[in-house]
């Protein structure tokens, strides 16, 4: 009994795997190892080249703002004049009545003579009105 075909001789087991289980374990491993190389080579941008991307030049800005009407709003888009300072505009215009010329503006706390000629493009010269 001791040579009896009738009984195989047990596959090893690694892990309380058979070997059809191993085999598929393995190949499996081998396409995650192979499938994140891939995806870390197109991670890394490997094998492309750099394309160049030509840009329009930028353009100046060109709006003007009535500074009898405009908002605190309209006031802050202007360089180095924030929220505050167009509030303080704003303010100081409901107060002392409407801006009979741009540089009336240096009234107001705040702005000084560099701040005001740098947007001095951007401000509608007042106009007085005609009733």
């Amino acid at each position: 009994m001791q040579n009896d075909p009738s009984e195989e001789t047990p596959s090893k087991s690694f892990l309380g795997l058979q070997r059809d289980d191993q085999f598929f374990l393995g190949l499996l491993f081998i396409a995650i190892l192979v499938l994140a190389v891939v995806h870390l080579a197109r991670l890394s941008r490997w094998g492309t080249e750099p394309v160049e991307i030509e840009r329009q030049k930028q353009l100046p800005y060109e709006y003007q703002i009535d500074i009898n009407q405009a908002t605190w709003v309209e006031f802050a888009q202007l360089n180095r004049i924030g929220p505050i300072l167009g509030k303080k505009i704003v303010a100081h215009r409901e107060t002392h009545g409407p801006f009979r010329s741009i540089d009336d503006l240096l009234e107001v706390k705040g702005i000084g003579p560099k701040i005001l000629n740098e947007n001095r493009i951007h401000l509608k010269p007042v106009t007085p009105d005609s009733d």
